[in-house]
């Protein structure tokens, strides 16, 4: 009698111990197994040692088919070539969504791009004004009265989570000279305004002089409220 060598077959392989084994007595009987990713496509998995030689082995092994997973929530499925065993499936997030994989029974999961409140201004306020905002979603600032806005008035909600562009910010306005024509001041007078108490000066000369029934320029003065002149105490105009 003559031993045989190691059986071999495409997709498949020997079950039990027998993959331990390198060679076979005569008469041995052995049984394959598809291998993962394959099943049966039918013929028998037993061949037989025979003088040095083995029985025709039956069994086809295929490829399994995975079929289509199921619709998933903010995303879509595309398969490379098809769905059988070692093709892929590429998983494509809609806008604003973020891929997490589950590994647990290969569960998929797309959780929305959500951002936190955005920045605060000083002496402005947004709208809508709430704890969470979804991609895409456009918050509008505004500033209070007697500030001007600088900078993009809309920020939008982005796929990192955060608010662009930069908030913008809000800055008292400017305000042309005041013009004052008085009775009250001779000809030639010069009179020195002061900031209120809890102002003070952004610039600009404060001096102006009467000349002619009229008084000069003031320039420009940045103001947060409203400025009142005052001249030794409080202008007055009778």
């Amino acid at each position: 009698t003559q031993d045989c060598s190691r059986p071999v077959g495409d997709n498949m392989d020997l079950k039990g111990n027998d993959i331990l084994l390198t060679s076979f007595p005569d008469g041995t009987t052995v049984t394959f197994a598809c291998n993962i990713g394959y099943e049966s496509a039918g013929g028998s998995p037993r061949i037989t040692c025979t003088a040095g030689s083995w029985s025709s082995l039956g069994l086809k092994c295929q490829r399994k088919n995975c079929f289509s997973v199921e619709d998933v929530q903010d995303g879509q499925i595309e398969y490379h070539p098809g769905t059988e065993f070692g093709d892929k499936a590429v998983l494509i997030c809609n806008p604003g969504s973020l891929l997490v994989f589950i590994l647990t029974n290969f569960y998929f999961y797309f959780p929305m791009i959500q951002c936190e409140s955005p920045p605060v201004v000083e002496y402005g306020s947004f709208s809508p004004n709430k704890d969470i905002y979804e991609y895409n979603e456009v918050t509008q600032y505004t500033c209070k009265k007697d500030y001007t806005l600088v900078g993009s008035r809309q920020l939008i909600c982005l796929e990192d989570g955060t608010f662009k562009p930069e908030p913008p910010r809000c800055i008292s306005k400017c305000f042309e000279s005041f013009s004052i024509t008085c009775s009250l001041f001779p000809d030639g007078t010069t009179v020195t305004f002061a900031c209120n108490t809890g102002y003070e000066s952004a610039g600009g000369s404060p001096r102006i002089t009467c000349t002619a029934g009229s008084w000069s320029s003031l320039g420009w003065w940045r103001r947060t409220h409203l400025w009142k002149p005052r001249v030794d105490g409080q202008v007055a105009c009778m």
